[in-house]
């Protein structure tokens, strides 16, 4: 069974001056994606200047093993059998103009897809290129194997988008791919709903929150996975602490593990920590714009989504001077490398000077705006007519 999520119904729009009548499928495997791999679908279809409609091959989330398995083993029952399920499932879509996989980790549906145009958004290959998500040789050897099971159809794909000139070229590397079949088109974010807050309605936010005046607000967004190095942030927390701040950490997205909770409490920082497990837009946005700054110090990255959100609710963000993260977001943020933990204290002080000045944090909200969503549409569809053409 097929499930159509959303549909942009008109069969003709204007570009460009010109009616288009080709029509777009996204595709999902199933609901159950990760938030932000959900935004950017729905941004798509809501932005794409072509007819378009989001699909999921599985009506519904996949069913989770009553039996408390090891994510290990859960992945890999994932690629081994649930991946050939969602395959046989994929057949059964309908035949589109162009067929986007809106996440690259779901490629080894594209041999099933049925389209002139098979398209691929690629966010990035960390699993291929960074050590630090393994424990052992065996564990990087065996998860690096399951991984390319999922992504080696991507040379089947007309077109693969980047999502960071770093991205791309991690692509052209370990795929062989033509460069003529690779753009890199970067991520965008609704500007409408990442508005930042006037300084008195942004006190008062905080004050409703929790957070009092004096308290040093630090936020990271994101999962628990090891290249988003959420030890060092735990240190980061402990340095500034030491130094005499009053500092929360706020955690958004996954839960912390029992492995980084024993790590707070050893650290002694558990009064300092606020949990944001599992947080919807509206929860998030108020994050953005209520805490002091947003500290994103992972060891490698496609692009940094997270980012950009707090750039656009007016609030900064100290990054990892990481290749995919300085390529774009440098211009505004100041970094450290990912294992520096006085010099990211440092900076987190100065970015939180630095963003008490309205006029500065205007100037970050200006510098998001050219990611809107809108124009990153209008460069996926300029890429899907090249695409064509050729």
């Amino acid at each position: 069974m097929l499930s159509g999520d959303a549909t942009k119904s008109q069969t003709t729009m204007q570009w460009k001056g010109r009616q288009v009548s080709t029509q777009v499928t996204l595709v999902q495997a199933h609901p159950g994606a990760p938030l932000s791999t959900r935004r950017i679908a729905q941004a798509l279809l809501h932005y794409l200047p072509f007819p378009s409609r989001l699909m999921c091959v599985s009506p519904r989330p996949l069913a989770r093993s009553r039996c408390r398995l090891p994510a290990s083993l859960m992945h890999t029952w994932y690629v081994l059998y649930t991946r050939k399920w969602l395959q046989r499932l994929a057949m059964r879509l309908p035949p589109s103009e162009i067929c986007h996989l809106v996440d690259h980790s779901e490629s080894f549906l594209l041999p099933c897809l049925r389209a002139r145009q098979k398209v691929v958004s690629c966010h990035d290959l960390i699993p291929l290129v960074e050590d630090r998500l393994y424990r052992s040789p065996f564990s990087r050897w065996w998860g690096r194997y399951l991984y390319q099971l999922t992504v080696r159809d991507l040379v089947h794909a007309d077109g693969v988008m980047a999502s960071s000139h770093a991205t791309a070229r991690e692509l052209l590397d370990r795929f062989l791919l033509p460069p003529e079949k690779v753009k890199v088109v970067y991520l965008g974010v609704d500007t409408a709903f990442y508005t930042p807050l006037i300084e008195s309605e942004r006190q008062q936010c905080r004050e409703a929150m929790g957070f009092r005046r004096e308290e040093l607000v630090v936020l990271h967004v994101g999962s628990n996975a090891p290249y988003k190095n959420v030890e060092t942030v735990l240190h980061v927390v402990v340095r500034l602490r030491d130094c005499g701040h009053r500092v929360r950490w706020v955690k958004a997205g996954e839960p912390l593990p029992a492995a980084l909770r024993r790590r707070v409490h050893q650290l002694g920082i558990a009064q300092c920590v606020q949990e944001e497990p599992h947080v919807d837009d509206s929860r998030l946005r108020l994050l953005y714009q209520t805490c002091d700054v947003l500290l994103f110090p992972s060891w490698r990255e496609g692009f940094g989504l997270p980012v950009l959100e707090a750039l656009a609710c007016g609030t900064p963000a100290v990054i990892a001077d990481t290749p995919a993260l300085n390529e774009w977001a440098g211009e505004v943020c100041l970094s450290a490398p990912p294992q520096a933990v006085e010099a990211l204290a440092e900076k987190v002080l100065h970015s939180v000077e630095r963003g008490d000045d309205p006029t500065y944090r205007e100037r970050l909200r200006e510098f998001a705006l050219q990611f809107d969503w809108r124009l990153t549409a209008e460069r996926i569809a300029q890429a899907y007519e090249e695409w064509i053409v050729r």
